[in-house]
C-alpha cells in the first residue's frame, strides 16, 4: 500500500484527516500488507513535522526520501525501511541479498548537500520557521475563505491551498494559465494546479514577503 501521508500533493494538495492514515496502518499490518510512505514531497518538514507520519502517530514499513533531503540543492533520493525488512536480506546466502543500485548511488556532492541541509535543522530554529509560517497561512486563509469565488482553503505546516470555483475544476481547468500569468506579473512564482493554488515557500522566507504572496492570491479572486 502506497500513500501520500497526510498530503496528496499533485492530485490538488488535498489533505486528509491523521485518522484515515491510522487506519491504512492498522489494516495493512492485520493482512501483512506492507505500508510504503511516499515522504518525497511532505518530509523534512513541510508539514510541520520531521515527516508527515509522525503527525498521525505511524510508523510505515519503507518510506521514501527526496526532494527536502538535500535541501532542493541537487537531486538524491533515499529509501528508509523498518529493521524487520532490514534482517530479511541480510544472510550468509547470497541469493538473499538486494541486488539493486543506480548509476549516480552515493553521489558524493549530492551527498555533502544533504548533510549540509540536516545541519541546518540541528544548528538552526527551523521549525520555529516553520511553525510561523503556518500561522501566517492559517490566518490569511481564514480571511478569504468566505469570498464567493473561493471554494475551499486547506493547509498543513508550511503548505497552503485555495480551490477556486470553476466549471470545468480539474487539473487543465482553463483559470490555470490566467492565474499563472497573473502572479508571474505581480512578480510571484505560483504554478497552480487547475482550480487550486497553492503556496509551498521556502522556510527561510520573510514575513513581509509571504503576505505579499497572499495578497496576490488576495487580489487575484476578483480575476
Amino acid at each position: 500500500m502506497i500513500v501520500e501521508p497526510l498530503l496528496q500533493g499533485a492530485g490538488g494538495m488535498i489533505v486528509h484527516p491523521v485518522e484515515f492514515l491510522q487506519r491504512v496502518r492498522r489494516l495493512c499490518s492485520e493482512y501483512g500488507v506492507l505500508l510504503i510512505a511516499d515522504e518525497v514531497l511532505t518530509g523534512f518538514g513541510r508539514c510541520g513535522k520531521m515527516v508527515a507520519c509522525e503527525l498521525a502517530g505511524v510508523v510505515p514499513d519503507l518510506m521514501c526520501l527526496s526532494k527536502g533531503l538535500p535541501g532542493g540543492i541537487l537531486p538524491m533520493g533515499a529509501t528508509v525501511c523498518t529493521r524487520q525488512l532490514h534482517e530479511a536480506f541480510v544472510s550468509a546466502d547470497r541469493s538473499h541479498t538486494f541486488y539493486h543500485g543506480h548509476s549516480y548511488t552515493g553521489n558524493p556532492i549530492a551527498a555533502a548537500a544533504a548533510v549540509a541541509s540536516l545541519q541546518i535543522f540541528e544548528r538552526e530554529p527551523v521549525f520555529e520557521r516553520i511553525n510561523a509560517i503556518a500561522t501566517i497561512h492559517c490566518e490569511r486563509l481564514e480571511s478569504i475563505r468566505n469570498h464567493p469565488a473561493v471554494g475551499d482553503v486547506r493547509s498543513i505546516g508550511t503548505v497552503a491551498a485555495v480551490e477556486l470555483r470553476a466549471d470545468d475544476a480539474g487539473y487543465f481547468s482553463k483559470l490555470k494559465p490566467m492565474l499563472y500569468k497573473f502572479f508571474l506579473d505581480a512578480g510571484v512564482l505560483l504554478r497552480p494546479l487547475g482550480n487550486v493554488v497553492y503556496v509551498m515557500p521556502p522556510y527561510a522566507i520573510s514575513s513581509n514577503d509571504l503576505h505579499y504572496i497572499h495578497d496576490c492570491i488576495a487580489k487575484s479572486l476578483d480575476l
